[in-house]
C-alpha cells in the first residue's frame, strides 16, 4: 500500500533529488530539433511501463489522456556548472559573477511543468509543457520524420524523468486530494487561465485601455455593424473602387503604428500620376501588384479575378479589408480582424471606412464595441501570441508575466502592486483535478 504523505514543496523537491532530476534536465530534453523524442527497444519498454503507471489514475479525456502538474527544483549552482573550472578557463572572473549568472538563468526556486500521457491504438506519447510552450514529446511514432528512433543522446535524462514520474504517481495515488490542493494553491498564475473585468483591468493598467481618435463615431460605426445598419450596398465592385477603400484603411494602419514608434516610410503621391489613378499606384507600392497592367480596373469581372486570397491584408497583422457580395445583392467592404491584439487598430480602420461612406461589415463588431465601452472581460492566458478573437467569449486577452519579473523598476512590465491587484481581482478557472 502506498504511504500517504503530506504534499508540499519539500516532498516534491526530495522526490526529484532522489533521482537527480532538476529543471535543467527537462530543458535539455526540450532541445530536440522537432520537439519529438522517438524512443525504441528498452526505452520504449520503460515508457510503456510508465504509461501503465498512469493507468492507476482515472481517464481524464480522449485517447486515454491522463495528466498532472509537476514542480521540479532548479539546478543548484554545483549542478549548473563547475565555478572553479569556469573561473580558471576565464569565462568568469569570480564566483560572485558565476552566481549572478546562475540566478539570472534560474530565477525561480522551482519550475512547474504539465505532463500528459496519451495512447491511441499502437501510438503512444508523453507530452511535457508549461502550458505556454510544448517542451518535448516522448513518442514511439514520429509525426515529423520517418527516421529510426535515436534516443542515445537523452537516455540519462529520460531515465531520470521516468523514475521521477513513477514516484510522483505513487504519491498522487496515495493522496490525490492533497496533491490537487497543493497544485491549486501553488501553481503560478502565469500558467493559469482566468478573467478580469475590462474596466477593472484598465484601472490597474491604464496603458492597456483602448483610446480612439473619434470615440463617438467609432461607437456609431460598431453599433451600426452590430445591427446591420449599413450604408447602401454597392451594385458593382471594381479594382478602382476597392483600391480607394484599401488606401483609406492602409493609411490609418500605418499612422496607428507610426504613433507607437514604428518608423515606416511615408507615402507621397507621385506628381506625374493623374488623380484618378493614384489609389491604384498606392496599392501597387504597398502590395507589389501592378493592377493597371494586369487587369481592367473598371471591370467587375476583372475584380473577381483580382480578388484572390489575402488581397486585402494590411501588413502582416491578419487585419483584412476586402469586398464581399456573399449572400447579398450587392457589395460590402468587410473589416476582418483576427488577433485580439489588433482590437484598437481594427476600430480605427473601421471608423475611417465608415466616415468614407463605405457599406461596412465589421467582423466581431459586438466584441470590439464591448471592449471600447469597457463592458467586456479580459481573458488571462499563459500564451497570448496569435490569440484569435473567436477562440473565447472575451475579446481581449493578456499574458500575465511571471511574478519574479514584476518590480518597481521602470523597465518592468508590471509593478508588484499591479500584479497583485490583477491576481486578486481575477476569477480563475479551476485547476485540472486528478482522480484514481
Amino acid at each position: 500500500m502506498n504511504e500517504r504523505k503530506i504534499i508540499d514543496r519539500k516532498l516534491l523537491s526530495d522526490l526529484a533529488t532522489e533521482v537527480r532530476l532538476n529543471a535543467s534536465h527537462l530543458e535539455a530534453l526540450g532541445e530536440s530539433r522537432q520537439w519529438e523524442i522517438v524512443v525504441g527497444v528498452d526505452m520504449l519498454e520503460r515508457m510503456v511501463e510508465i504509461q501503465h503507471q498512469f493507468e492507476r489514475l482515472a481517464v481524464m479525456g480522449d485517447d486515454e489522456y491522463r495528466g498532472f502538474y509537476i514542480e521540479v527544483p532548479r539546478p543548484t549552482p554545483e549542478e549548473w556548472g563547475d565555478a572553479e573550472e569556469l573561473i580558471a578557463s576565464g569565462e568568469y572572473d569570480s564566483r560572485e559573477t558565476f552566481l549572478a549568472d546562475w540566478l539570472a538563468f534560474n530565477p525561480m526556486e522551482a519550475r512547474w511543468f504539465h505532463v500528459a500521457s496519451n495512447r491511441y491504438g499502437d501510438s503512444r506519447s508523453i507530452r511535457i509543457t508549461d502550458r505556454k510552450h510544448t517542451h518535448f514529446i516522448i513518442t514511439n511514432r514520429s509525426k515529423c520524420t520517418d527516421a529510426e528512433p535515436d534516443d542515445t543522446w537523452c537516455r540519462e535524462n529520460l531515465t531520470r524523468l521516468f523514475d521521477y514520474l513513477e514516484r510522483m504517481i505513487d504519491v498522487i495515488v496515495a493522496n490525490p486530494d492533497g496533491f490537487n490542493d497543493y497544485v491549486a494553491h501553488n501553481l503560478p498564475y502565469q500558467q493559469r487561465i482566468g478573467r478580469i473585468a475590462q474596466r477593472e483591468f484598465n484601472r490597474i493598467m491604464p496603458n492597456f485601455k483602448i483610446e480612439v481618435e473619434d470615440r463617438e463615431t467609432a461607437i456609431k460605426a460598431l453599433e451600426d455593424s452590430v445591427h446591420g445598419l449599413s450604408a447602401p450596398l454597392l451594385e458593382t465592385m471594381t479594382i478602382r473602387k476597392y483600391c480607394a477603400y484599401f488606401r483609406i484603411a492602409n493609411e490609418v494602419y500605418e499612422n496607428y503604428h507610426r504613433k507607437r514608434g514604428f518608423r515606416g516610410r511615408i507615402h507621397t503621391d507621385p506628381q506625374d500620376v493623374p488623380e484618378e489613378l493614384r489609389d491604384m499606384v498606392y496599392y501597387k507600392r504597398k502590395k507589389f501588384v501592378d493592377v493597371m497592367e494586369m487587369y481592367d480596373i473598371d471591370s467587375p469581372e476583372d475584380f473577381i479575378r483580382f480578388a484572390t486570397d489575402h488581397y486585402g491584408e494590411l501588413g502582416l497583422s491578419r487585419l483584412n479589408i476586402f469586398a464581399s457580395n456573399y449572400r447579398q445583392q450587392g457589395w460590402k467592404i468587410v473589416v476582418s480582424n483576427s488577433y485580439s491584439a489588433n482590437a484598437g487598430l481594427a476600430i480605427e480602420v473601421a471608423t475611417a471606412l465608415y466616415k468614407a461612406g463605405a457599406p461596412l461589415l465589421i467582423y466581431d463588431a459586438k466584441k470590439l464595441l464591448r471592449i471600447l465601452l469597457e463592458e467586456d472581460s479580459v481573458r488571462l492566458v499563459p500564451y497570448s501570441y496569435h490569440n484569435y478573437m473567436g477562440y473565447q467569449e472575451e475579446g481581449a486577452v493578456y499574458e500575465l508575466p511571471w511574478e519574479y519579473e514584476c518590480s518597481d523598476d521602470t523597465n518592468s512590465v508590471l509593478t508588484k502592486e499591479q500584479y497583485k491587484e490583477i491576481v486578486s481581482n481575477a476569477e480563475w478557472q479551476d485547476i485540472e483535478q486528478v482522480k484514481w
